[in-house]
């Protein structure tokens, strides 16, 4: 029974995170500013890492168990950071967002890293789940990356609450639950810590589908980057 409510968690994550791909990409691409397109798409690859795991849960397949974890994990990873890496862009955050050559840096090194790991603990790892210590060691990057988002957010609070009574904050802040759920689970907490760890995620979608989608007219490519905090002054 659980298998199957995770699976339709996921299942509706999924479409969640599609539908922020969708009403993201038109005002990103309408800004003429390229870099802004790291929003899409990083909601486009947490649509992928949630079709994966709703994939794994779906087949039985235990042999291939250790790869769709993988993906999961890494691709969710990828599209927060590419979230965070598009803000500190945006606001010229110092070094990092002032560094093309960081910002390319932060994404290779977390796939070295997990390459990494994955050779030095090929003997001891299982093919049915990726080892709690690669699984915790990515739930923190998702976490920092939640909690940078959330702070790009709330320091342009004035800006945000103007344009959308600042709920992108909200947003952030449920998947930032989300990553501090599943990092509790990591740590032998049980089925509450992974339920907050859904509910973070379901809520804080729900929320960043609100900021883009409602009260935005047909057409208008600049009231859903305003109520996101893109259009904030640099730092």
């Amino acid at each position: 029974m659980l298998s199957i409510l995770i699976f339709g968690v996921e299942a509706i994550s999924a479409v969640a995170a599609l539908a922020l791909v969708y009403s993201t990409v038109k005002p990103c691409r309408a800004s003429g500013v390229s870099f802004l397109l790291g929003i899409p798409a990083g909601f486009g690859l947490m649509t992928i890492a949630f079709a994966t795991n709703a994939l794994a849960l779906s087949v039985d397949l235990p042999a291939i168990g250790l790869l769709l974890g993988a993906i999961y994990l890494l691709t969710q990873t990828y599209g927060l950071v590419f979230l965070a890496l598009t803000y500190a862009r945006r606001t010229r955050l110092k070094f990092i967002g002032e560094s093309v050559s960081i910002e390319f840096a932060i994404p290779s090194l977390i796939t070295v890293g997990v390459l990494a790991y994955g050779l030095t603990s090929a003997s001891t790892t299982s093919l049915n789940s990726v080892p709690a210590g690669m699984d915790l060691s990515l739930r923190v990057v998702m976490a920092l990356s939640a909690l940078y988002l959330l702070y790009e957010t709330g320091r342009n609070w004035s800006l945000t609450k103007r344009a959308g009574e600042g709920v992108v904050v909200v947003g952030f802040a449920f998947l930032l639950i989300e990553q501090l759920g599943f990092i509790l689970a990591a740590g032998n907490l049980g089925d509450v810590a992974v339920f907050v760890g859904y509910e973070g995620r379901i809520v804080g979608l729900s929320v960043l589908i609100a900021v883009t989608y409602m009260g935005i007219r047909k057409g208008d490519f600049t009231t859903g980057l305003k109520r996101l905090g893109l259009t904030a002054p640099a730092h």
